[in-house]
């Protein structure tokens, strides 16, 4: 529960049950506003991302109400995803009947473009994270563009048959053949017009975290597949949210150390300072040596 002390609103987001007590530490989240956080590991995750068990706002800056919208409008927001890649597909005509087929989710690869509004953010969608979708009898649509009013085919009727290996989830469609939009589709497509797969889900799990480069990667480990979509343009849309300190980022109450570029530079720049310094050093004493 919410609870004011004299210095602070505190303004828990988990229960600290769940957390090893001596991972505990504070960080500053904004200095000049006065938000600070509790942070430390999961005792179901010990090794895992460090996260929010809650928040500290200044009694000075902040009002109780004031604080709790804050933290509402920082959770994680309800919905779909929806994300894009190039596609890898094709169309085959029987007897005048065209089918599309190809990858419809690829796993293991890293996504071209960042999240939305999440800077030095990535996604990869982890091998196994749609099988249970892809498995069970749950109905998953094809669509153009994301539109139910185009639709393309459904696991139900068998127009959609999804299959899900180590590579990603693949995909075989029958379009409605005597249906204007699909018949379109297949033209452009033939035609290279087309070219964009996309789907759209929600997690089920949180996420993992990991750093490829200067990049922290959003690892979607499990989670629920609502549609795919033959798409004209790429579709990025997320329900994250964030908010940006100098050292730390927090996301969906995940914390990520952000060093940033600068200060990356300006630490190889001292490195490469102090081994000159220390080469200098090495020659003034061969000369005396030698």
């Amino acid at each position: 529960m919410p609870e004011t002390t004299e210095e602070y609103h505190h303004i828990p987001v988990k229960n600290k049950e769940l957390f090893i007590e001596t991972s505990y530490r504070t960080i500053d989240i904004s200095k000049d506003e006065g938000i600070k956080a509790v942070i430390g590991k999961l005792k179901s995750d010990p090794d895992g991302s460090t996260v929010v068990q809650k928040y500290l706002f200044d009694v000075k800056k902040w009002s109780m109400a004031e604080a709790e919208k804050w933290v509402s409008d920082h959770k994680k927001r309800s919905g779909t995803e929806k994300r894009s890649f190039d596609g890898n597909f094709r169309v085959s005509i029987d007897n005048k009947i065209a089918t599309l087929s190809g990858m419809a989710i690829p796993y293991n690869k890293l996504s071209v473009n960042p999240i939305p509004g999440l800077p030095n953010i990535k996604e990869k969608i982890l091998p196994g994270a749609f099988r249970h979708s892809v498995e069970s009898d749950s109905e998953i649509f094809m669509l153009r563009n994301h539109d139910l009013n185009l639709p393309l085919g459904r696991k139900s009727n068998g127009t959609l048959r999804l299959k899900e290996d180590e590579n990603g989830v693949q995909f075989e469609n029958v379009p409605p053949p005597n249906v204007g939009y699909a018949k379109e589709l297949i033209d452009l497509i033939k035609g290279g017009y087309i070219s964009n797969m996309s789907f759209s889900f929600s997690d089920n799990v949180d996420p993992s975290w990991t750093r490829e480069g200067k990049e922290y990667v959003r690892n979607v480990r499990d989670a629920t597949l609502f549609e795919i979509s033959v798409v004209t343009f790429p579709v990025y849309e997320s329900t994250s949210v964030f908010a940006r300190a100098s050292e730390f980022m927090v996301i969906d109450g995940v914390v990520l150390d952000c060093i940033s570029e600068e200060r990356i530079v300006e630490q190889m720049k001292t490195e490469a300072e102090r081994f000159k310094n220390l080469d200098d050093k090495f020659e003034s004493l061969k000369k005396q040596w030698l």
